[in-house]
């Protein structure tokens, strides 16, 4: 998308014009300063004049309901292997930093917290289960060991996966 707006009508302003010329004879006398002042000049000129208000730019930054919708599963998909922010937005049709831009006013996280967030959740329905030992959680969850799940568990939850589990099992049980 082109950031500035063409005019209607085929003809400038008269600044514009003074400016072109201004830049016209710089480029022909090639004095690099003098070219690079004008052009300069020219741009910001163009850009006051003819540049697309701030709410047109934050349309762009939105994701497209199949493209948020496409990047969940995804996301949610890739759990327990490792992902990376740009083969999501390769597939959402998007640049990477576009993307992850797109996704946090989306969903008002980052991919990786969305992900993080995600496997937590996770974590959280299977520590329901006294039989399954949390090293074996955390695998599951796509966390590189049982150190790494505790320490962002506690970051995200408040509290240790082992605490949570003795917290919440009496609920899970009478449910």
């Amino acid at each position: 998308m082109n950031a500035l707006a063409i005019p209607a009508a085929p003809t400038l302003d008269s600044h514009t014009y003074s400016l072109i010329i201004d830049l016209q004879a710089a480029l022909e006398g090639s004095e690099r300063d003098t070219v690079s002042a004008a052009g300069r000049q020219l741009c910001r000129h163009l850009l006051e004049r003819y540049q697309q208000p701030q709410e047109a730019s934050a349309e762009r930054l939105s994701l497209a309901p199949w493209q948020e919708r496409k990047a969940k599963e995804i996301l949610a998909r890739s759990l327990t292997a490792r992902l990376f922010i740009a083969d999501v937005a390769e597939q959402c049709a998007m640049s990477r930093s576009h993307f992850s831009r797109a996704f946090k006013r989306a969903t008002g996280m980052s991919p990786q917290e969305w992900s993080l967030d995600l496997r937590v959740r996770r974590a959280k329905e299977l520590l329901c289960d006294q039989a399954m030992p949390i090293s074996v959680i955390s695998l599951e969850c796509g966390f590189a060991d049982q150190s790494h799940f505790s320490r962002m568990f506690g970051k995200l939850v408040g509290t240790t996966p082992k605490r949570w589990r003795q917290l919440n099992i009496p609920l899970a049980e009478s449910a």
